[in-house]
């Protein structure tokens, strides 16, 4: 059975004992990386993030028709502040 090598406890800095205790920033580095490697969430950047297909999917179903993907990359690509005025084909987009 092969053997996790990543640390996840104190024990695991046992054979780095010396340098860690020596280097500080290779302590605290090694601290780190080992919290965000045991984190259960997700990215913030990747987590929520749709396709463009989920969008166009999104987009069409709230303007109720089938929309082409010149729409949908007008639609991903417009401010948040704009959307709410935003024309696509002579169609408002209320948000």
């Amino acid at each position: 059975m092969r053997q996790d090598s990543r640390c996840h406890d104190q024990e695991d800095l046992q054979p780095m004992n010396g340098l860690a205790a020596i280097d500080e920033g290779f302590k605290h580095r090694c601290l780190t990386n080992r919290a965000n490697k045991v984190s259960a969430k997700s990215s913030k950047y990747i987590g929520e993030s749709a396709t463009f297909m989920k969008t166009k999917v999104r987009l069409s179903k709230s303007l109720s028709r089938d929309t082409m993907m010149a729409e949908t990359f007008k639609y991903t690509h417009t401010l948040n502040e704009n959307k709410e005025n935003l024309l696509i084909n002579d169609v408002w987009i209320i948000m």
